[in-house]
């Protein structure tokens, strides 16, 4: 703070640069006298809040961070950055958030590795703690983040997990909803995540051009071509369904019953590979990486390479395809990725 006065003879206080307040006087002894009040008021302030910042424990933080990701954030990330915050104050406990070092982070995450977690999984609270720390270190209350230098655990790359055709038109024979039958049948011959097709409202809907309009993570927008059964799903959709939501479920619903589904019938995938089925099927019939990568959303196209290390017998059966085929389509998407769903 520093106290001057302009060429009109009233006495000013600068509080930061370009952030001025006039004392609305020509008199150098009650400006001086002001200052000195307003600069002891501002000390004190400061004084409160480094006090506040120093004494913040974990468990402090973690309240305020969440109602902050909650106002702003999907309830799928609020949900997630929930869990992966809870776990490290069940381990750390609620100490000062001053005092969390890397050692102490490293230390959690063996902690999740002994038992039984998966370094994927591990990961995912990674990345949900690191943002919540960044915030923390843009509130004020730490200098640096712990999770600065940490790395993600190193996840053995694996070919992407998808339903075989007979499974396929098992686990449709065996769905009694006709609603869940139609929302699992959407997410195959779309590759829509799970949220993206729930969230999926009429206005969303373009039967003239033939494409939905869906919000995927960061909130960007792609359009989905639809098959000929998807239109036709939808179309009635349209019609039946009161509100503008088109698949009236909650997320952890959709889950459950695939959960219970795949007991059921003795499988064991889940929901998310229905998304990789898409893909798969797409890549198996020569669909370039590039139309996959935009169909599925990903913003980088290594995420997509996953779908070009199929199994050798898959690879082979790509390879049939294409030899045998000569279809006059090969390079071009096609509407239906599955043949059993034309």
């Amino acid at each position: 703070m520093k106290l001057f006065k302009r060429k009109n003879g009233y006495w000013y206080i600068r509080f930061a640069r370009g952030k001025e307040k006039s004392l609305k006087t020509k008199d150098k002894k009650l400006a001086e006298k002001l200052f000195r009040a307003l600069y002891k008021e501002a000390l004190e302030g400061k004084l409160i809040l480094l006090e506040k910042y120093q004494k913040i424990t974990l468990q402090n933080f973690i309240k305020e961070y969440l109602e902050y990701s909650a106002s702003i954030k999907s309830h799928a990330t609020y949900k997630r950055d929930k869990i992966a915050l809870k776990k490290l104050l069940d381990f750390l406990g609620d100490i000062p958030l001053k005092i969390i070092t890397p050692k102490k982070i490293e230390e959690f995450h063996t902690f999740l590795l002994r038992k039984g977690h998966k370094p994927s999984g591990v990961n995912v609270e990674i990345r949900h703690i690191k943002a919540a720390f960044n915030k923390a270190v843009f509130w004020g209350y730490l200098k640096s983040n712990p999770y600065g230098k940490i790395k993600l655990l190193k996840v053995p790359k694996r070919p992407p997990k998808f339903l075989k055709e007979q499974e396929i038109e098992l686990i449709l024979k065996s769905i009694d909803d006709q609603n869940f039958k139609e929302l699992i049948i959407c997410y195959l011959e779309t590759g829509c995540r799970r949220q993206e097709l729930l969230n999926l409202r009429k206005e969303d809907v373009d039967l003239q051009n033939g494409f939905i309009r869906v919000k995927g993570k960061g909130d960007k927008i792609r359009l989905i071509p639809l098959t000929k059964t998807v239109k036709k799903i939808l179309q009635k959709r349209l019609s039946t369904v009161k509100g503008e939501q088109l698949f009236l479920y909650h997320p952890d619903t959709v889950t459950h019953k695939w959960i219970k589904l795949m007991r059921k019938l003795g499988l064991n995938y889940r929901l998310h590979d229905l998304r990789h089925t898409t893909a798969s099927y797409l890549a198996i019939q020569g669909i370039p990486l590039k139309f996959i990568q935009e169909l599925l959303g990903h913003s980088d196209i290594t995420t997509t390479q996953i779908y070009a290390h199929l199994r050798p017998e898959d690879l082979q059966s790509a390879l049939n395809i294409s030899i045998l085929s000569k279809s006059k389509n090969a390079g071009k998407m096609q509407a239906c990725p599955l043949k059993i769903l034309k």
